[in-house]
């Protein structure tokens, strides 16, 4: 199926991820179907994504009339075929289990017309187990967006073994025509693109604070006050362009002998987990929070990351305000 001819959203799953991802379509003008197994589920997310679109509104990204708008374009469903039937393109943000995720597409494609394109949201589980059960398998394709989705702009699309061209320059410009920032990945493989770069980071920052070398707040502070400050704007390898090479080159001959490779999970996660710290809902991570800490105060704190980001999305991406 070709980009203009996607007319229809169905999102399957309305929770962290899902509800978002709906978001982001209504923002770009689709009907979206949004289907979970409970209608409670579909009641919250259409809950979270009122309070959503209003801080949207609030940072002048879109306007007061398009709130209503949007969820004129919405419909929710716990019926999976009456969510999916008149559908050009479906997303799949169900749990990351496997089994889950090949019942549903078997499902799927028992549902929808044969030149739908079905996408799911996955981060760690390949395309050819979850599509193992589908006929068709060249109009499957990953769109992997990343928390909060409705607000960080990449989302990377996966070529499957199969996957055809056509779907994935559909998934591509699809996603670009709603203001994401989509990353073609041309070959499965573990962690995909982001998550790679970002675990053999942490890999080291993690190491850094076993070893006492400095406190998590120190830690926090140099990374978003240096290459984080740095790299919203511009990325590693134009970073390293602008640098000089030959300056990169040295660096990395200094330092790479002597950077955390460990294949372990490292050393201070795992004892943070072992006695159940598990960040601030647990009241304990690399941080120590209030044991009290209600669910206001986590929304809350949602909230004001989420004020934070929209700031940076509007500078770096919505310039226009549209």
């Amino acid at each position: 199926m070709k980009l203009e001819e996607i007319r229809n959203i169905s999102v399957l799953g309305a929770g962290i991820m899902g509800h978002g991802i709906a978001q982001s379509f209504l923002m770009g003008g689709y009907p979206v179907s949004l289907y979970d197994v409970k209608g409670s589920i579909l009641d919250t997310a259409k809950a979270h994504m009122k309070n959503n679109l209003e801080l949207f509104r609030q940072f002048g990204l879109i306007g007061e009339q398009d709130i209503p708008l949007a969820f004129q374009r919405l419909s929710t469903h716990t019926d999976l075929k009456a969510a999916v039937e008149g559908s050009d393109f479906i997303v799949e943000a169900a749990p990351e289990d496997l089994p889950i995720k090949q019942a549903l597409f078997q499902r799927v494609e028992s549902f929808c017309r044969k030149d739908t394109i079905i996408a799911t949201n996955t981060s760690s589980l390949t395309l050819r187990e979850i599509g193992a059960q589908v006929k068709d398998k060249e109009r499957l394709v990953i769109t992997h967006w990343f928390n909060p989705p409705h607000i960080v702009p990449t989302v990377e699309v996966v070529k499957g073994e199969q996957t055809s061209d056509e779907t994935m320059a559909t998934a591509y410009g699809l996603l670009a025509k709603i203001k994401k920032v989509p990353v073609k990945i041309y070959r499965e493989l573990p962690g995909f693109v982001v998550n790679r770069i970002q675990v053999a980071m942490v890999r080291e920052v993690f190491d850094l604070y076993e070893q006492g070398i400095a406190s998590a707040e120190d830690i926090d502070r140099a990374v978003k006050g240096s290459f984080g400050f740095r790299l919203a704007s511009i990325g590693p390898l134009l970073t390293a362009d602008l640098g000089g090479l030959e300056l990169w080159l040295r660096v990395c001959e200094n330092l790479l002998p002597h950077i955390q490779s460990s294949k372990e999970s490292p050393k201070a996660l795992q004892g943070l987990v072992s006695q159940g710290h598990y960040g601030i809902k647990t009241g304990k991570g690399f941080y120590d929070y209030a044991l009290d800490f209600s669910k206001e105060e986590l929304d809350a704190a949602i909230q004001k990351r989420d004020r934070e980001f929209l700031n940076r999305l509007k500078q770096l991406y919505w310039t226009d305000g549209k």
